[in-house]
This record gives structure tokens, C-alpha cells and sequence, in this order.
């Protein structure tokens, strides 16, 4: 039997379980059990067209036929979208350009699920009145100069066909849409409780997927690629670290692995409010940091410390939560000192332990080889840069210069301009919503704990990617957070002008649903002042 058969029943068996166990606790006040039923059917319905179909252009199809046939009956698209975003790898093949072009654009689940779900979405929306304009909020300016400036800079190294196809339909199915339904379809804090318990669970299945091939030394979907006859795919080989085996589950590396969790583990900050029972909130929390340690990634480690640091400091009682971490600290330090198990987990911090410390001197010398590349080209930087001399330096022993730093990719293909732009655009979601939560003087209030959750995320996520290139789920999830925030940010302040509303003399129009946007929706506007 081939080896991904093999996998199969394992893979159905773990999120099977994982799936059980999450139903009570997120249908209590997270979502309905329809939606989650439908959600989780959804993901089965996609693994076994994965695996059986031994086709990737079929599974394409059997995929799109199944999304598009549902779509209409979810009552939050995005939540549909983070809750299916990870069922299978990114394994991608060529649309053909049919003798015109080399090929039209590449396709995988996550950009299906952009166009048959985000899309349609995206058209609902920006047709509504009331739903800001693209391009009214500052955050919406500098995404768009971003993402305009790479158009322009590029042009003058690649055909008009490969700008329009990877800085233009790339960039809006990749960026934008997840961006821009995040940020407009999300009108109640249920719709938000959804959609973050969507991708949480989704992250659930994909920590216990990582704890088991940690465990068994085994990767899931290794031989899945070929077995849908795609040969070339660029991810899940084989990595290990320190003799144990480095897991990806469903994401396609180590690294993005950890950091999905990582994230998924902020978000949990808000949601575990909702779930019911201390013991079930201690497993949630268990699992995904379990994914994070079978990953074996250290930054996604360091950068879920922060995350939960963050999230106490702009808590009601900051010191007493950071002396509850430090006391917390210090009582480990004995079991990580004298045991095994833990020199071992000494070992692997960076800064701190031994193993294959040459990653953390090699990211030091990325970083100041690239502050001269920079520096060549300081304003708008060069798309070509990895072919500078300088840069040549880095090239390891695999035949690549591997940029793992984000920040630095940005500089170097854009310069300055594109590196503030990009800096911008997450420093205005993260003031704004600094902004509204100060408005709120309930610490218990539930718009208050998202908005510390996903600023906390928003913080760790901007560590995390400095030790990491733009590449996988990692660029839809932080463009997804600060559409999070966006929206967040926007309904605290509807929250706040409530009353007077509320107070006014002629009553306004009941609430009318928009399908697909997980809330209820006010014809008079978006609250803002």
C-alpha cells in the first residue's frame, strides 16, 4: 500500500478526536453547531479528495465543485476560510496558459479557497453602503502603496505577464482579500468569536498532527505531493533537529509550522473566555504549545513567550500577572536544569543553548550583509538583488541564499519606501487599536480582551517573521491579523458611539444580515467620527 494510504487513517483518526473534543466547548458561544459541523465535514470531505484521488487537477475540481456548492449556507465566509486554510499542504501546480502564455497563474487550496470563498465575499461587501470604501482608512493606503510600488519596481525586471500575475492577481488573492474581508465582514464580536474559534480549531488539528510525527518520527503528508503527481513541490522534505524529528504536519516546514501555532495560541487568549471548564481551556493551550515544541522551531517559541507577555501588560493588573510568569519561571528552572528533558530544551533556545547555534550567527550575518546591500539602493531597492556580490556570501551549502528575515526582503527588493510602507501599515493597526482600547475602561469588557489579544498577536508575529522569509501561510495570516485589527478597531468605536445613537430622535432601521459576512449590518454607516 502506498505510503500516503498509510497516513491516512492516522490523520483521520487525529483530527477525528480533535474535532470531538472541540465541539462542546466551541459551539457553547463560539459558533453554532451547524457551522461547525459543516466546517469540519468540509475539512474531511478535502483530506480524503487529497488523498484518494491521486490527481491534483481533480482535487482542484472536486474541491471547487464541494466549496461552491456550501459556500452559500456558511454564515461567516471567513471563518470558513481560516477553518480550511490548512486541511491540506500547499501543494501548488500551473494553470497552462493554454500556447498563449508559459502559464496563466499557479493554484492551491489556499488561493482556491480566496476565489470561491473570499471572493464572492469581497464583491457582497464593497457593494454595500456603510462598509468603508478600499482605500478611505490609513491602513488601506499603505497596503495599497505597498503593494502598487512592488508593481512599479519589478517592472523593469520581469515581463508584463509575470507582473501582472505574481504582483498583481497574487497580491490580491494572497493579500488583499484576506485582508479586506477581515477587516469589513466581522461586524459582531460573535462574528469575531467565529471566525478566530475557526482557525483555532483548524490549528488544534494541526498541533496534534505535529505532537504524533515529533513522536513517531514520521511525517503525514510527505508522500502526498507525488502522489497527486506533483513532482517539483518545493516543501516537506525531511528535517531534524538535535536526533528528533522537526514535524510540518499540513504547512510545509518546521518554521511555519511553529509559527501558525504561535499565532493560534494569542488568538486563544481572547477565545478561551468562551470555553467552558478550566480543564478544557488548559488542553487547548497544551495542544498548541505541544504543536510549537514538536515543530522544533525556537523563534515561534520566543515569539509565543512574547505574545502571552504582552498580553499581561496590557491586562488590569499587569505586575501581578508578570510576577505570576517570573515565579512560574523560576519554578521550572530546577526541572529544566537537573533533568534530561529539559538541558535538552536549554540546549535548543537560541542565544542561550548549543544546538546548531551557527542559525542564529548565520541570521546575524544576514543582517549586516544585507544592511550594505541595502545601502547600495537605500530608497527603492533592487527586485535582483540576491544576484549582488555581497549577497553571494550567504549562498549555502544548498545552492540558495536564504533570506530568512522578512524585514529584509522587503528593504531589499523595495528599499526604504517599501520597507515603511510595510512597517506602516502594521504600526497604524497596532496605534489604532491601542487608541480604542483605551477608550474602554471596562478591563473585563469582551471588545477590550480581542483587541489585547490580537495587539499581543500582532506583536509576536512581527518578532517571528524577522527570522523568517514571506513564504507558506505566513504573509495571509499577518496581512489577516491586521485586517483583524482594522475591524476590531471599527467596532469599538461603534460600541462607544452606541449610546448616543441610541439617544437620537428619530430611531434608526433595524439590522439587515448580509449573507456570507458573519454579522448583522447597519445601512447608517460605520460609527466612525
Amino acid at each position: 500500500m502506498s505510503e500516503h494510504l498509510i497516513a491516512l487513517p492516522v490523520i483521520l483518526v487525529l483530527a477525528g478526536a480533535v474535532f470531538i473534543g472541540a465541539m462542546g466547548p466551541i459551539t457553547a458561544q463560539a459558533c453554532s453547531p451547524q457551522d461547525f459541523r459543516r466546517r469540519r465535514n468540509l475539512w474531511f470531505v478535502l483530506t480524503l479528495a487529497a488523498f484518494l484521488t491521486h490527481s491534483f487537477w481533480l482535487f482542484m475540481v472536486v474541491a471547487a465543485l464541494v466549496l461552491a456548492l456550501t459556500v452559500k449556507a456558511e454564515s461567516n465566509r471567513l471563518a470558513l476560510f481560516f477553518g480550511l486554510m490548512l486541511a491540506v499542504p500547499p501543494i501548488a501546480a500551473s494553470v497552462p496558459g493554454l500556447g498563449v502564455f508559459n502559464e496563466l497563474f499557479s493554484i492551491n487550496l489556499m488561493r482556491l479557497l480566496a476565489l470561491v470563498v473570499l471572493l464572492p465575499t469581497y464583491l457582497v461587501l464593497r457593494g454595500q453602503s456603510g462598509v468603508d470604501p478600499f482605500g478611505r482608512l490609513w491602513c488601506d493606503k499603505l497596503l495599497l502603496g505597498y503593494l502598487a510600488l512592488e508593481v512599479v519596481l519589478t517592472l523593469p525586471y520581469r515581463t508584463v505577464t509575470s507582473v501582472l500575475r505574481d504582483s498583481v492577481f497574487y497580491a490580491f488573492t494572497d493579500v488583499f482579500l484576506p485582508y479586506y474581508v477581515a477587516s469589513r465582514s466581522l461586524r459582531t464580536l460573535k462574528a469575531f468569536r467565529d471566525a478566530i474559534a475557526a482557525f483555532v480549531v483548524g490549528v488544534l488539528v494541526l498541533s496534534v498532527m505535529l505532537m504524533f510525527e515529533f513522536a513517531r518520527s514520521r511525517l503525514l503528508y510527505v508522500s502526498l505531493a507525488p502522489a497527486m503527481g506533483v513532482f517539483d513541490y518545493g516543501w516537506g522534505t525531511y528535517l531534524g533537529r538535535a536526533g528528533g524529528m522537526r514535524a510540518m504536519a499540513s504547512i510545509g516546514h518546521p518554521i511555519a509550522a511553529g509559527y501558525t501555532c504561535a499565532v493560534a495560541l494569542g488568538l486563544y487568549l481572547y477565545l478561551q473566555r468562551f470555553v467552558p471548564g478550566v480543564l478544557a481551556r488548559r488542553v487547548g493551550a497544551l495542544v498548541l504549545v505541544g504543536g510549537m515544541v514538536g515543530a522544533l522551531s525556537r523563534a515561534p517559541w520566543v515569539g509565543a513567550a512574547f505574545i502571552v507577555v504582552v498580553f499581561v501588560v496590557l491586562g488590569p493588573a499587569p505586575k501581578r500577572g508578570l510576577m505570576k510568569i517570573g515565579l512560574a519561571v523560576l519554578l521550572a528552572l530546577p526541572l529544566l536544569i537537573l533533568t534530561p528533558a529539559g538541558q535538552r530544551f536549554i540546549d535548543l533556545l537560541p542565544w542561550v543553548g548549543t544546538v546548531e547555534a551557527y542559525n542564529v550567527e548565520g541570521r546575524e550575518r544576514l543582517a549586516e550583509v544585507a544592511y550594505r546591500v541595502f545601502l547600495q539602493n537605500p530608497f527603492f531597492g533592487r527586485f535582483d538583488y540576491t544576484g549582488n556580490d555581497e549577497m553571494e556570501s550567504l549562498r549555502g551549502g544548498h545552492g540558495i541564499i536564504d533570506t530568512v528575515n522578512t524585514y529584509v526582503v522587503v528593504a531589499l527588493r523595495g528599499g526604504g519606501v517599501s520597507l515603511a510602507l510595510f512597517c506602516g501599515f502594521f504600526l497604524v493597526a497596532g496605534a489604532s487599536l491601542l487608541r480604542a482600547m483605551r477608550r474602554v475602561s471596562d478591563h473585563g469588557d469582551e471588545g477590550k480582551l480581542l483587541g489585547r489579544a490580537l495587539f499581543a498577536t500582532l506583536m509576536g508575529m512581527l518578532f517571528m517573521i524577522g527570522t523568517v522569509s514571506p513564504v507558506l501561510d505566513i504573509p495571509t495570516l499577518y496581512w489577516s491579523v491586521g485586517g483583524l485589527m482594522v475591524a476590531c478597531v471599527r467596532l469599538l468605536e461603534q460600541r462607544r458611539a452606541a449610546p448616543l445613537v441610541a439617544a437620537a430622535p428619530r430611531a434608526a432601521p433595524g439590522p439587515r444580515r448580509m449573507p456570507g459576512t458573519g454579522g448583522s449590518f447597519s445601512p447608517h454607516g460605520s460609527g466612525r467620527k
